[in-house]
């Protein structure tokens, strides 16, 4: 089944239609560019990344709080 989809995706690349060529020729570019990115390690979010942005939100939490109580 992925075989297949391999060739239909193929035939799209060399279709006659030069907007199907177009658009298939863009996905293909597209999708090696984000599996070459994907090589380079990605540093995930840590802690510290999102400190400033929880407090500032714990503060305007406190203060809905106290301005409803």
């Amino acid at each position: 089944m992925i075989l297949n989809k391999e060739n239909q995706f193929q035939q799209n690349i060399n279709s006659e239609d030069p907007f199907i060529k177009n658009l298939y020729s863009d996905l293909n570019e597209r999708i090696n560019a984000y599996e070459q990115e994907e090589a380079v390690k990605i540093d995930k979010m840590k802690w510290s990344d999102a400190t400033g942005s929880i407090l500032f939100m714990i503060l305007i939490i406190a203060y809905l709080i106290y301005s409803l109580v």
